[in-house]
């Protein structure tokens, strides 16, 4: 049913993502230079003020990291909760699966991940320059770091796809939704390295199912803390559990 309708996919994939930068006078500019600031900003604060160890890489790339999985996670879960929400008016007048909505909305944080991971090469380039050191991994276990990637966009659906129906009927979850996910982010292994996590507390944060999904994703690109090869097969299910429920 999904694939007979991949042309009202499409055009709800291309309305998502034209909506990231519609009505501004640069256009697609913004994907890219929206990010930096915010990312600047909190790498600063927590890698220059507040000294937060990253590993033996610099700061900024490594928090840049961990932002690409999550950002596709936090903004991803954001459109996917108000995908009925904007998609209701031409709900009332043509028939299609509703499941169309919400797996289009997902697109737009695809295209983050996208940009996100252009911005780390450019990083990396810069410190190539600056420290003659390449930071960034090259060979098989990129492949662990894509299925990161796969598994955090499922997961990001599968969430939404209860957020969606409860935004649809509460409008307050909007609001509420940007502070869980702050909460979730701090919670999350993105601006410090599962290093500084007592080994004793470290199933506490493996708890959270992000947390192997962005440590395997910083473990395949930077090489940096173990494989969480247990968490991440216990992530699967969780995630598989929330899909299906």
């Amino acid at each position: 049913m999904l694939f007979r309708s991949r042309r009202v996919l499409s055009y709800f994939s291309a309305k998502y993502v034209k909506g990231m930068y519609k009505g501004t006078t640069l256009g697609p500019f913004w994907l890219f230079a929206r990010p930096l600031l915010p990312l600047a900003i909190t790498a600063f604060i927590f890698g220059n003020l507040l000294d937060v160890p990253s590993d033996g890489i610099p700061y900024f790339l490594f928090f840049l990291t961990g932002n690409c999985a999550w950002m596709l996670f936090e903004r991803g879960l954001r459109f996917v909760t108000r995908s009925f929400d904007q998609s209701a008016s031409l709900m009332k007048k043509v028939y299609f699966p509703r499941l169309i909505a919400p797996f289009a909305a997902a697109l737009p944080s695809l295209v983050n991940f996208f940009i996100y991971a252009a911005l780390l090469i450019g990083v990396a380039i810069y410190y190539l320059i600056t420290e003659h050191r390449w930071y960034l991994i090259v060979g098989p276990r990129l492949l662990l770091g894509a299925m990161a990637i796969v598994l955090t966009l499922f997961f990001t659906v599968s969430v939404g796809l209860w957020t969606s129906v409860l935004q649809s009927k509460f409008e307050d979850l909007k609001f509420g939704l940007r502070y869980i996910t702050r909460f979730w982010f701090y919670i999350t292994p993105v601006i410090y390295p599962m290093s500084q996590v007592p080994p004793e507390h470290r199933w506490l944060v493996y708890v959270n199912p992000m947390a192997p999904l962005v440590e395997t994703y910083k473990w395949s690109v930077l090489g940096v803390g173990e494989f969480p090869a247990v968490p991440l097969m216990t992530a699967c299910v969780v995630i598989a559990l929330v899909f299906i429920g």
